[in-house]
């Protein structure tokens, strides 16, 4: 007979979006790392931040998870009360651990900003936005972790003591995050649309950096149940916050991820990402087209008299990218270091090539330019 009973749970609710994005998640920060790695610019802190954040967010489903297997998603009745003192725990360190993930996710993005976007007032406003992100992560942190007095009432209320507002902590927090998703969204557009990118491929990044409404849409989502949760007599069995919480720190780790993912965008949609073909001279022609502006090809040319008379039959060259500026190679403008003569002014997003060039004379001779 007790077989025939339906129980009323809601574990998978919790389960599902876990094992989801412990699948999902990894695979767009395994495509950042690579091409990283692959284009040779190196891991910077904004992939280091990012790591930390998705580890943050893994520990978070990992408590939820346990935490269901001692009676999270069933009726506070149903479970022993030792079990609800430890779900309640867990769920009360997987609060704090969510507030350090999903900070650190947007610390991430103006991190990969101050790499890409090189105008001044762009970093001033970087630099602020960081301070700010920051400041709140370490103040949201500390109410989590004290947010009762003692510490323990947090998840047992039959100790004596007090406790802050939860639904009001909890309201402020979405709240800073909503607006802080948007300033985050606004930022970069002003300096794309102003790049020298092809049309195509400026509205393209700028539909990449604004899938990040996704990250906002779930903010708000997730801030609709806050107060069901924080008030409700069964803290145990509505969790829908806590769905909600799992599904906005993974998308936003995903959104920080997109805009590295210029290999599958490229694949999927070639005639939009990719960089437009470079004309390269198969050969030189020094004698043909005299005039300068005209030409099609590069000549090598020399104010030594002996030189001139001579033919260039071979140039060689290895170039190198700059190590410590713009280095985001999926957001080329086709600024040159001739067109823009102050790195600071320029409007857009440039990465930095060095050239050294070995060319080898008909008369055998080799020599550095």
């Amino acid at each position: 007979m007790d077989d025939n009973i339906k129980v009323d749970t809601n574990v998978l609710d919790i389960e599902i979006p876990c094992i989801v994005f412990f699948v999902l998640t990894p695979i767009f920060l395994i495509i950042r790392i690579s091409s990283r790695l692959k284009t040779g610019s190196g891991l910077g802190w904004d992939d280091y931040t990012i790591i930390v954040s998705w580890t943050f967010a893994q520990i978070v489903s990992s408590l939820l998870i346990v935490a269901c297997m001692h009676g999270f998603g069933q009726h506070i009745y149903e479970i022993t009360v030792s079990e609800q003192i430890l779900t309640l725990e867990l769920y009360y360190i997987a609060q704090a651990f969510y507030k350090l993930t999903l900070n650190l996710t947007k610390a991430s993005v103006i991190l990969l900003y101050l790499r890409i976007f090189l105008q001044r007032w762009f970093k001033i406003s970087c630099y602020i936005l960081l301070s700010i992100i920051l400041g709140y992560m370490v103040a949201t942190f500390a109410s989590s972790i004290w947010q009762c007095t003692p510490i323990s009432r947090a998840w047992d209320k039959s100790i004596p003591g007090t406790c802050i507002s939860i639904t009001g902590n909890w309201y402020a927090n979405a709240g800073f995050s909503i607006a802080t998703d948007i300033a985050i969204l606004v930022l970069p557009m002003q300096p794309i649309y102003r790049s020298s990118l092809p049309t195509k491929q400026k509205w393209a990044l700028i539909i990449v950096f604004a899938l990040g409404i996704f990250v906002t849409i779930t903010s708000i989502l997730r801030m609709q149940t806050l107060n069901f949760s924080s008030t409700s007599s069964d803290p145990t069995y509505d969790v829908a916050s806590s769905t909600w919480t799992v599904i906005e720190e993974n998308v936003a780790i995903i959104c920080a991820c997109l805009p590295m993912c210029k290999g599958p965008l490229n694949y999927m949609f070639p005639s939009i990402f990719a960089s437009p073909p470079r004309r390269v001279s198969a050969g030189f022609k020094p004698s043909q087209h005299s005039n300068s502006s005209s030409r099609s090809y590069w000549a090598p040319m020399r104010g030594d008299k002996e030189i001139l008379s001579t033919r260039v039959t071979r140039v060689e060259c290895r170039k190198h990218s700059t190590g410590g500026t713009s280095q985001e190679y999926m957001l080329e403008t086709g600024y040159s270091g001739d067109q823009v003569s102050d790195i600071e002014e320029a409007r857009g997003i440039r990465k930095v090539i060095q050239y050294d060039i070995t060319v080898q004379t008909s008369g055998g001779s080799i020599e550095p330019v």
